[in-house]
């Protein structure tokens, strides 16, 4: 975990930003010594592939997709 002093440092909140995406680790932006906010990756749930079970799986399709159905 890192530690930025707002008093002390210059931020560039594109610079922390990619540090944090790039390590997966939080900071900590302190102002006198103090914190005042934290900054966390953001981690995707698996909410996301437990409704879409077949998200990211190949589709075919028959080559008779259009065809009439013989029952009709």
């Amino acid at each position: 975990m890192k530690h930025l002093d707002l008093d002390k440092t210059n931020i560039d909140l594109t610079v922390i930003i990619n540090e944090i995406a790039a390590n997966q680790s939080e900071v900590v932006i302190t102002r006198q010594g103090l914190p005042v906010a934290r900054i966390v990756p953001d981690t995707i749930s698996d909410q996301v592939t437990k409704n879409y079970p077949l998200r990211g799986m190949p589709i075919k399709i028959a080559a008779d997709f259009d065809e009439p159905m013989s029952e009709l």
